[in-house]
């Protein structure tokens, strides 16, 4: 009876014709990663999102960000955030705008943040409708806007954002795009508070609400 042997570089192929995504180096580094293993995390990271990853491309741009496992390179971690973007991530969506936003490793662009805002928010994004809702009351890459910066405030609030339920909650303070209403604003920055908000927290203090 004959073995069969392939090739090492023919079982190489195979297993990328199976896994074109790198699923399996994405799933490891992925763990590595939420253990703060990241200079473990990061070749494997490299290698599905070089094979097209969004969600490794997205944890690459992260790693560059916020120096984890390599030193912080703003334009590495914009190229990153891009590719994951451009495949319709809405985390990256929401961190590349940031990066607009604030000109960090791009020149600062504040309608290109608002776009990309919109983009994430428009599936749902907790944090990109928050920021999208910022940029409605700051007026920044749209018009100023209090109502609808109160919308966003208040979907992404719902759906746990802290950020979102302080901001919502001082848009009740204040009676900003919302009827002035000391028991929601109240309701939103304890909310907040709970989820160790340090604004919030501050707030309440200032207001005697604890």
């Amino acid at each position: 009876m004959k073995v069969l042997l392939l090739p090492l570089a023919a079982i190489v192929l195979c297993s990328c014709a199976s896994d074109p995504l790198h699923l399996e180096q994405y799933n490891q580094a992925s763990l590595l990663y939420k253990n703060k293993q990241y200079a473990q995390a990061l070749p494997l990271l490299r290698q599905a999102a070089e094979a097209g990853n969004a969600d490794a491309q997205l944890l690459l741009a992260k790693c560059y960000d916020f120096g984890n496992g390599t030193p912080s390179n703003m334009k590495e971690a914009v190229k990153w955030y891009t590719a994951s973007a451009q495949s319709g991530n809405s985390n990256a969506q929401d961190n590349l705008a940031s990066c607009y936003l604030s000109g960090s490793g791009v020149p600062k662009d504040l309608n290109k943040a608002f776009q990309l805002y919109s983009q994430a928010a428009a599936q749902n994004d907790p944090s990109a409708l928050n920021n999208l809702g910022l940029c409605y009351r700051n007026g920044e890459g749209t018009a100023q806007d209090s109502f609808k910066a109160a919308d966003c405030f208040r979907r992404a609030a719902f759906l746990g954002n802290a950020n979102a339920q302080y901001n919502l909650g001082r848009s009740y303070f204040h009676g900003l795009g919302v009827p002035l209403d000391m028991d929601q604003a109240k309701y939103w920055v304890k909310k907040a508070a709970a989820q160790g908000h340090k604004n919030a927290t501050a707030f309440m203090e200032d207001n005697q609400w604890l």
